[in-house]
């Protein structure tokens, strides 16, 4: 009976869109302007005079008011630079325009292991939680004003249980298009936030940047009118899509801030999470729909820990088979034996970089795969493949050519259901959607190669702290890699792999 159901789904919208079989471009439907948007000004430059005419500029590319049981502040955020971190930043104040409730920063991300951003938290009158602008004024410890930055509290107040973070999407150049990933980046969305909602995933926080095409916009809008996503668009747009990610990842964690209790952060659009161990966690031998609701309270209990002891829950990734191209990526059922490699061909033995989730309350900065900064006391529980897991449907990468001669078909189960969320979400027959989306490829990026070189997009700073700050993912290709192995990156990367879970 549901076989019939699922297939007289699909006949329908199949026949809602018989009139576009060659173009397609009238699949998605046109709707009413969204309300759940939020645009991001990059603020004006500050000028800081340190001293004897040395001079610093400051720069936010985003400032995020957070009032609530996490916190009453502002947070301005700032591309970390080791200048500024070693300046004595703390040596500033802020304010608002009558100096009234002046209080010095508080300054998070620098602390060891991969910093990406610095954010500055300026604590503000719980009283004025409601007020929509705020002026924030910067001063030095001598009284003297350097400037100010404009920000309106305009964040959904509703609170959740679980939130993703979605960066934007983008293709590499460099790679070119048989980078199979890149080129199924609008199909990998739609699907990614399919799942998760079927699951309990409870709202998303999705980041565009610059120029969106109508592609991108269009599948975002039936999310955002249904109001499971709030669109978080800069009007700035870095070249790299690392910044770009950075950017996002940070402004995410204070806009998350007295909204939810867990967060995931960086999962990308081609990794999925999944449980393992049901009977474990949840005391039944199935896995609950909602799971993204209660997974991670149901982890910390299964640890022995209490939630506000816990700053992150870190798991594991397998390496899956790409299915074609007008099925579902979860239907993909071929994966590795072992769980994901180490980055960078680092081989001997080690297992890879993990993803994760992470208590907001108890986080102040992060990095791709792990919390930077937290709350002091507070621990990662990195999670066992026999409990959770993420399937990671890619191609190889250079270094990982290990055969895919694994069957694991447990999210075929959802094939079924996710097909039918699809065509009722969109009134379109799922497989022509996504055969579709398939062909439809975001702007490229900058090739990271010639990103890396152009000094203008590159802080001499960076290359002068290499040795101390390790900031890997700021370079890219044959270039960056061979600036980290001369000044013994690499090195460091096997001393203490980062030390990630401390």
């Amino acid at each position: 009976m549901r076989h019939q159901m699922h297939s007289l789904a699909l006949a329908l919208a199949a026949w809602a869109v018989a009139a576009c079989a060659e173009d397609c471009s009238s699949l998605l439907q046109a709707r009413a302007p969204v309300a759940q948007y939020t645009v991001v000004e990059q603020q004006e430059e500050i000028v800081w005079n340190i001293a004897r005419g040395t001079n610093y500029t400051l720069q936010f590319f985003s400032v995020v008011p957070t009032f609530g049981a996490d916190g009453n502040y502002i947070a301005l955020l700032h591309e970390f630079d080791p200048v500024l971190s070693k300046l004595g930043a703390e040596e500033l104040y802020c304010s608002d325009a009558s100096g009234v409730h002046k209080t010095q920063l508080r300054v998070y991300g620098r602390e060891k292991g991969i910093p990406v951003s610095l954010i500055f938290h300026c604590d503000w009158p719980e009283e004025q939680s409601e007020l929509e602008n705020f002026e924030v004024f910067l001063e030095n410890e001598e009284g003297k004003t350097l400037g100010k930055v404009a920000v309106n509290h305009n964040t959904p107040s509703a609170k959740h249980q679980s939130v993703a973070c979605v960066r934007d999407v983008f293709m590499l150049d460099h790679l070119g298009l048989d980078r199979v990933n890149e080129t199924l980046a609008y199909k990998h969305l739609v699907e990614w936030l399919e799942f998760h909602l079927y699951h309990g995933m409870d709202h998303f926080f999705v980041y565009t940047f610059g120029t969106v095409d109508d592609v991108y916009e269009e599948i975002l809008k039936p999310y955002l009118l249904a109001g499971a996503a709030t669109r978080i668009h800069f009007k700035t747009r870095p070249d790299f899509h690392r910044q770009r990610q950075y950017w996002s990842m940070t402004d995410c964690l204070y806009r998350s801030k007295n909204h939810a209790t867990w967060v995931m952060p960086t999962v990308d659009r081609d990794e999925y999470f999944r449980v393992t161990g049901p009977s474990e966690l949840f005391g039944t031998p199935s896995v609950p729909k909602n799971y993204f609701h209660t997974v991670w309270d149901a982890i910390v209990r299964h640890e022995g820990k209490r939630v506000e002891d816990v700053k992150s829950i870190t798991f594991d990734l397998y390496r899956f088979e790409l299915p074609s191209r007008d099925e579902l990526t979860i239907s993909s059922t071929m994966q590795q034996a072992e769980t994901q490699v180490a980055p960078f061909c680092r081989g001997e033995g080690k297992r890879g970089w993990p993803k994760f989730v992470y208590n907001v309350k108890n986080a102040n900065s992060v990095y791709v795969h792990w919390v930077h900064s937290s709350v002091h006391g507070t621990e990662d529980l990195h999670i066992s493949p026999s409990l959770g897991v993420a399937n990671h449907y890619r191609s190889p990468f250079d270094c990982d050519k290990l055969p895919a001669n694994v069957s694991d078909t447990t999210l075929q189960t959802d094939v079924v259901a996710l097909e039918e969320a699809l065509a009722a979400r969109f009134q379109r027959n799922p497989r022509e959607f996504l055969k579709y989306l398939s062909h439809k490829h975001p702007a490229p990026d900058v090739p990271e190669s010639n990103w890396f070189a152009a000094t203008d997009r590159l802080p001499t700073s960076w290359k002068a702290a290499l040795p101390e700050y390790i900031p890997v993912d700021w370079f890219g290709g044959a270039a960056g890699h061979n600036l980290l192995a001369e000044n013994g990156i690499f090195d460091q990367l096997k001393r203490d792999d980062l030390q990630m879970f401390g």
